[in-house]
């Protein structure tokens, strides 16, 4: 069996997806459209999307057409049973009309298409799926209700070769050694303002946290004791991620405003790493780990109050890290999530290697 996947390959949450995917003894090619262009136009096309839409089609249309050529090409190469697709990749409906001719088609949602304005295809695309994978049971419920076939919840869990416990040399531990860590990125929306008000709760405690991109500055004027924990961090590296959480013991994590019900990719790296994750509440967090006595903050005026508690019982944070791990590894593992996705699609019983 063969699968193409459209995919971000730079964030390292897609080789979680990877990972499940050649476990199941997939044929793999993974594919990432500014590959197919040169520096200059990805910058153009990434930095001028704030422009009405008549400037910004004179390069946008060619870009996108052009991004939909090679992927139609790849296609024809590859001859794929299955094409797996992060949020939209640029694709056009037209696309995926050729597409569905020989393969069965698949999105992987990291944004509620309702909300995401990146492409006006976003939600008109989905009725041409086979399976829609959502992190967030309200978008479920959602693209549901509008007739979209088969979307289901669930999450990737985390990937072992990337997240695990490991022994930090001393030197490495002493330079990154915290209580709390948090790693994330800045906005310059009023997201931006959330996510700095959530580390304010914390500016008090032995934190460190790792911020990307421009836009948290605006915000610091609000929260200035903010600003002496922020690092600026300008990758996305799972091998930094998983050294800085394996030498901290908690890390705060807050409800991003696009999810309603939904959990963050970021947890399940968290205490995949060994760590304890904080979380703000969200009813699917609760409905996963259902039976095990996970820390949520339910009203931000217990944030500092819960840190301090789990700070100070290792052997609880440790219990309850233990029981998340395993039950991500029995529910959530990557390649238990592809095989229920294989299983959907082609309606298999039997093994899929035999595909």
């Amino acid at each position: 069996m063969k699968c193409l996947l459209l995919a971000p390959l730079q964030y390292p949450f897609i080789h979680s997806i990877i990972a499940g995917i050649k476990a199941q003894g997939i044929d793999l090619r993974s594919e990432d459209f500014p590959s197919f262009h040169s520096p200059r136009a990805n910058k153009i096309f990434n930095n001028y999307t704030s422009l009405p839409r008549k400037l910004r089609n004179l390069w946008e249309e060619p870009y996108v057409r052009k991004t939909n050529e090679r992927y139609l090409e790849i296609f024809r190469e590859f001859r794929p049973d299955l094409v797996l697709i992060y949020n939209n990749q640029l694709i056009l409906p037209a696309t995926l009309e050729e597409m569905r001719k020989k393969a069965k088609i698949a999105f992987m949602l990291g944004d509620n298409p309702l909300y995401t304005p990146t492409s006006i295809y976003n939600l008109h695309i989905l009725y041409q799926a086979d399976y829609v994978i959502s992190p967030d049971t309200m978008w479920r419920d959602q693209l549901s209700k509008l007739g979209i076939r088969n979307v289901v919840f669930d999450c990737f869990g985390f990937n072992s070769e990337l997240y695990y416990p490991m022994e930090v040399p001393k030197e490495l531990r002493e330079q990154y050694r915290s209580d709390l860590i948090y790693v994330g990125s800045a906005s310059k929306t009023n997201w931006g303002y959330k996510r700095a008000l959530f580390l304010n709760l914390f500016r008090d405690f032995d934190l460190r946290a790792y911020i990307s991109g421009s836009g948290m500055e605006r915000w610091l004027e609000f929260f200035p004791d903010v600003r002496k924990r922020i690092i600026s961090h300008d990758r996305f590296d799972a091998a930094f991620n998983n050294l800085v959480y394996n030498c901290s013991k908690i890390a705060p994590v807050e409800q991003v405003p696009s999810l309603f019900h939904g959990i963050h990719v970021r947890v399940f790296d968290i205490f995949g790493a060994g760590i304890l994750p904080l979380c703000e509440e969200s009813a699917d967090l609760e409905q996963v780990f259902e039976g095990i006595d996970i820390p949520l903050i339910r009203d931000y005026r217990e944030g500092p109050e819960l840190a301090a508690w789990w700070l100070a019982n290792d052997e609880k944070r440790n219990e309850c890290v233990a029981q998340m791990r395993a039950r991500a590894t029995e529910q959530f593992e990557p390649s238990r999530v592809i095989q229920r996705m294989v299983g959907r699609v082609f309606s298999l019983s039997q093994d899929l290697h035999a595909h």
